[in-house]
């Protein structure tokens, strides 16, 4: 539905209201929750128009900056110039001057970068400027050096509408451009005119090029073909050229973005200044055109023996039909589905993607994929290495052939490097690669596991903290009348809970999200910060509410007091098994249910249990508790050695 379609007076559904603002109908039904709006009267469904738009023009205009915050993200106008991606710093300058320019003067982006690229092409002596005025009339502006070019520019120009009533503009535009030390120019510049939000949309961001050349000195074949299948400005197919590739008829590319194509095509042709050839690079989706992609590209053969790329992240698109072992919707996992297939036998894949893709069970769907086609070479942690992206990520390279049992793969972390057997990441839950443990430290857990032991699974209840909607209206850093606790998750330390730093008056009909009452209210609980990367569990006998950065465990454990589980995931052993096993910066229910219970005997119960009250009660025995925990659990020396090297 238009939204001019719409008549102020009228009332619209939930559905049209939550397309006018952007938002999911689920936070619609939340504001209006918490006051920000008002359904008509004896409905839940309606809203008038008139709201609707007033509600929007305030957000628009910040008064209501919370709600602006959460509404649309992929709004975002901000600008931001990759500076990971640039080998010249000193053009960071001129690169905020053509930004400026091109913000300021509204002009168009597709014009913008054709421009741009001529300038490019002058300062790369590939083109010879006669007329400077005459930006638009090719035949009078430049002189191309090579044929191949000219056809190029030519071709993409007839794809253009020009503003000929802002040359002017334009040609101010190709005046700034002096700097051409970089071998991606444009691509810098296209990237850095595209804002935020659309870079969130596509899921796209470059990567330094440090890491693509690692990728390429990895795999010394450089006479086979070789495929970027979404290779934006031809950053991967750039640096190809600059370790090795020798025969541009070799480097292939697709992308779905026409501009990204066009400056891809150009970097390519500049590489090679002494060849007359057309770049195997097209616009094209490699996840859908499936063989016609092929044809229409005039590609004699689908199987390329080398591919990498950085694919798009979590640009969710639906091609269940296309894909059916990809039940996750994420766009790097059809990319790498997509590429397996279309490498040779014994071909090579080499990817960058975010870390969630070895642990998180979202993904489970392309681990398993992994390893029922392929041996891992490598698997290479590369820490927060994007701008403006806090996600940190991990090189895989893969070889398409199904591993053998004895398989090992290398793993490169925290500045280690060792072998793992691929095999363990068929036996893990999940298929979970768990990558930051070795084969020494994953003989320690697999130990633990071997005792006689239960689990959390169907054995407990769990609860989420409350969720406010607004913690600035709901909470209170001193205790008024009708006020009482509730715990942040950075009120829980090991054992104990710090002296409350807020405080509520719990009125659960205006909260956004809340479990009964009841839950909370329990006799005994232990509280656990749900954000952080170690296990931290209180234990709280008085009733306390939390928030949702503290959620509630309560074991049900028959013969299992609730406080020989606070001492075990309290003690090192289990912060050992936890960080090893999962690596998570998020404290989950699904792996907590996997921590093993060993079935201690009663007198080792009651020597823990009572080790913990004392712990509870503010005494310094954590080291008192770890030590039982290690003799019960049958750790010779060497395995505490290991667990005690490590600080969690």
């Amino acid at each position: 539905m238009n939204k001019n379609d719409f008549n102020i007076n009228q009332q619209i559904n939930i559905g049209d209201a939550s397309k006018l603002l952007e938002i999911s109908t689920v936070t619609l039904r939340n504001w209006t929750k918490q006051g920000y709006l008002t359904a008509v009267k004896d409905t839940s469904n309606q809203f008038l128009l008139k709201d609707i738009k007033d509600l929007k023009k305030k957000i628009e205009d910040g008064a209501l900056p919370l709600l602006r915050k959460r509404a649309n993200k992929k709004k975002n106008n901000i600008s931001f110039v990759p500076k990971e991606y640039l080998t010249d710093l000193s053009f960071a300058d001129e690169l905020e001057k053509l930004v400026v320019h091109f913000k300021s003067q509204n002009l168009d982006l597709e014009l913008s970068i054709f421009v741009l690229t001529l300038k490019f092409l002058v300062l790369r002596k590939e083109a010879i400027l006669k007329n400077s005025n005459e930006i638009f009339n090719l035949n009078l502006f430049l002189e191309f050096r090579r044929k191949s070019i000219s056809d190029e520019i030519n071709s993409w120009l007839e794809e253009i509408e020009e503003e000929k009533n802002r040359k002017k503009l334009y040609l101010q535009l190709f005046e700034i451009l002096t700097n051409d030390s970089h071998d991606d120019t444009v691509g810098v510049i296209y990237q850095s005119f595209m804002n935020c939000g659309d870079k969130s949309n596509k899921g796209s961001y470059y990567t330094p090029t440090k890491i693509v050349d690692n990728i390429f000195q990895s795999f010394e074949n450089k006479n086979e073909k070789f495929l970027d299948p979404c290779c934006g400005t031809g950053q991967f197919l750039i640096r190809a050229v600059k370790n090795g590739y020798k025969n541009p008829l070799l480097l292939y590319g697709f992308d779905v973005d026409k501009i990204a194509v066009r400056i891809a095509r150009i970097n390519i042709m500049l590489l090679f200044e002494k060849i007359e050839f057309v770049p195997n690079i097209y616009e094209a989706n490699s996840l859908t055109d499936s063989s016609d992609l092929f044809k229409s590209s005039k590609i004699e053969s689908e199987n390329f023996q080398f591919i990498a790329t950085n694919p798009p992240w979590g640009a969710v698109q639906n091609l269940d039909s296309l894909y059916p072992e990809i039940f996750s919707a994420e766009s790097f996992s059809y990319f790498l589905s997509r590429s397996l297939k279309l490498l040779n036998k014994a071909g090579v894949l080499s990817f960058i993607l975010p870390e969630s893709i070895l642990n998180i069970r979202t993904h489970s769907d392309i681990r398993k994929l992994i390893l029922k086609h392929a041996s891992i070479i490598r698997i290479h942690s590369l820490g927060r290495k994007f701008e403006n992206v806090f996600t940190t990520v991990v090189r895989i390279d893969l070889l398409l052939k199904k591993a053998s049992n004895d398989w090992l793969l290398e793993v490169v972390a925290n500045g280690n490097k060792y072998k793992i057997p691929q095999l363990r990441f068929e036996k893990n839950a999940h298929n979970i690669f768990d990558i930051y443990l070795t084969e020494k430290e994953n003989k320690i857990i697999e130990h633990v596991y071997s005792l006689p032991h239960t689990n959390l699974k169907n054995n407990s209840e769990w609860t989420l903290g409350i969720v406010t909607g607004n913690n600035k209206k709901y909470l209170s850093e001193t205790c008024t009348k009708d006020m009482e606790p509730i715990i942040r998750g950075s009120d829980v330390k090991a054992y104990v809970l710090k002296n409350p730093s807020s405080y509520i008056n719990f009125k659960p009909e205006l909260f956004q999200q809340l479990a009964n009452e009841k839950k909370y209210r329990v006799k005994e609980k232990l509280l656990y910060k749900f954000i952080s990367k170690k296990l931290v569990f209180a234990y709280d006998n008085k009733q306390l509410l939390t928030l949702n950065s503290a959620n509630i465990l309560v074991p049900k454990v028959e013969n299992y007091p609730i406080k020989l589980i606070l001492a075990l995931f309290n003690s090192k052993l289990y912060q050992f098994i936890f960080n090893k096993k999962f690596n998570t910066h998020k404290v989950l229910r699904g792996d907590l249910e996997k921590l093993p219970l060993p079935y201690f005997s009663k007198p080792q119960i009651e020597l823990i249990t009572n080790l913990a009250d004392k712990a509870i009660e503010g005494k310094d025995v954590m080291n008192e508790i770890d030590n039982l925990i290690f003799k019960f659990c049958e750790l010779n020396s060497a395995s505490k050695k290991t667990i005690k090297f490590y600080d969690f």
